[in-house]
């Protein structure tokens, strides 16, 4: 039987009216009774294990359809409201899916040609007025409830991360843990449900310590301080993003007596922001590391009385580490001397041993994952992140892989060759832009094809600002572009003709 499913009933057993899940945008509430109602509304209407994708948009009934899958056995796809018709292709042609949650009708198209049958937001919204069939049968799948996160590496070629519930169910309790989450708290999460760290650190942790959870459907800057007061948050899950909005504009009025901490993840968090946000609050803001490969945390700074270092991402939570020299070939770790700079090396019950598809088989070392980033511990045990051994771009937390931008730009005919680099940005930490060499001379009409050709395949983060074209894009001595003499000149703040930045 589903851990989590368990747990949601312990819950309804034993406070069925204390409020478990609230929509910040609507006001809905559904209390532990309500969400165990709905659950079992979900799996009777899914039945037998399906392969499930999942596109609607944070709310309490995104969150209902997770816990649906880990109580029925089925497999979980969570994929971005926005994502391009392109990335949906390649998933479908992946994982086959058997049933699709969108928001609207005018979502539908794309999946009926492949005979998938498609669920509205507002046909499921329907099943939970339904009666049950078997109203206290406790759902026994035949099969663990499983979850794939798609993600990108090296190659840029998207990888599937599968995780099995137990693997969450470890990592969410580490969370509790550290966090010291208990039935009093009110967690807030303005984080979307189709990266892994909403769902886990939020949704899940929450679930297992009995406590509350506030959704917000996107981050706002505007009412971000009247949801912790009006809705009496105890910690608020962020990424340093947010966190560098929020200090664009002034200090809060007022804060809830009951906000104990603020935690940030999905990218480092420099540390003068640390400093003046904590000055903004009043409260310790708790700097996480995770992957998506470990079901999210796998570091975390303490809480209050224990030692937090500003700048740091924390101490191992429940994982096994190393720091080892970073190589491309070697199929043998080999850890670096202590203080010096490595990449970092995980392994524990809740890393995956393998892609989806034995895709990307180097990270996978004598029974560690070969995370990509680097790093290195000190003294006392704190991780401090220094960057990725990779080329991936990290905007706002999320990681971009460039081929997968140039693949998009180079399949237009006029675009002889292509890259993409990281453009440093005070707030985003960078921001993508790309370099162009094409096979025709540069017009205004040719400037707005690309563009409508860009936004046509790529999701908005994923979008360059800037496409900028040179006669011949640098080369090495191997005759491959310098990517990292590009990177360089964006460093430093040169640039060169481009395609009117939009």
């Amino acid at each position: 039987m589903s851990t989590f499913y368990t747990r949601l009933h312990y819950w309804t057993q034993h406070r069925p009216e204390h409020i478990f899940l609230t929509e910040i945008e609507t006001g809905q509430s559904f209390t532990y009774q309500q969400s165990t109602q709905a659950v079992q509304c979900l799996c009777q209407h899914l039945g037998s294990p399906q392969t499930i994708f999942l596109q609607f948009q944070n709310s309490i009934l995104n969150a209902l359809v997770w816990l649906s899958a880990f109580a029925g056995g089925h497999v979980l796809l969570p994929l971005a409201p926005d994502l391009s018709e392109r990335d949906i292709a390649r998933a479908t042609e992946m994982f086959h899916p058997d049933i699709v949650f969108v928001e609207q009708t005018s979502d539908v198209a794309q999946f009926e040609a492949s005979g998938t049958r498609v669920v509205t937001r507002e046909e499921c919204e329907a099943w939970l007025t339904q009666p049950l069939a078997r109203p206290n049968l406790l759902p026994t799948p035949p099969q663990e409830g499983r979850i794939c996160i798609m993600t990108s590496g090296t190659t840029g070629e998207p990888k599937g991360v599968v995780l099995t519930e137990q693997q969450i169910v470890w990592t969410a309790d580490q969370v509790r843990t550290v966090h010291r989450l208990g039935p009093q708290d009110r967690g807030l999460t303005p984080l979307p449900f189709f990266h892994i760290n909403a769902p886990v650190v939020s949704l899940c942790a929450s679930l297992l310590a009995g406590a509350s959870l506030v959704i917000a459907r996107r981050f706002s800057r505007r009412q971000f301080w009247t949801w912790l007061e009006q809705q009496d948050i105890t910690w608020a899950s962020l990424v340093p993003t947010m966190i560098a909005i929020l200090l664009e504009g002034d200090p809060p009025p007022l804060l809830p007596s009951t906000l104990r901490f603020v935690r940030t993840g999905s990218a480092p968090l420099p540390a003068a922001h640390l400093a003046r946000f904590e000055e903004y609050i009043g409260v310790p803001v708790i700097e996480t590391y995770g992957l998506s490969e470990a079901a999210s945390m796998i570091v975390a700074n303490p809480l209050p009385p224990e030692l937090h270092k500003p700048g740091s991402a924390g101490r191992p939570a429940g994982v096994s580490l190393r720091i080892c020299k970073p190589t491309k070939q070697e199929r043998h770790l080999h850890d670096v001397a202590p203080g010096e700079v490595g990449e970092i090396c995980i392994q524990g019950p809740n890393v995956i041993q393998a892609y989806y598809g034995d895709a990307g088989q180097e990270a996978f070392v004598e029974n560690w994952f070969r995370t990509g980033d680097l790093g290195y511990l000190d003294r006392d045990g704190y991780l401090f992140l220094v960057g990725r051994l990779r080329a991936v771009i990290n905007r706002g937390g999320e990681n971009i892989a460039p081929r997968e931008i140039e693949e998009v730009l180079q399949a237009h005919p006029a675009v002889r060759e292509s890259v993409a680099v990281g453009r440093p940005h005070p707030i985003y930490g960078e921001e993508v832009v790309a370099y162009l060499a094409l096979n025709e001379p540069q017009t205004r009409q040719l400037e707005e094809d690309l563009w409508t050709h860009v936004r046509r395949h790529l999701r908005p983060p994923k979008t360059p600002v800037d496409l900028i074209v040179l006669d011949a894009l640098p080369k090495n001595r191997m005759g491959k572009v310098d990517r990292q003499q590009l990177k360089q000149r964006e460093e430093a703040m040169t640039c060169g003709a481009n395609v009117n930045a939009r």
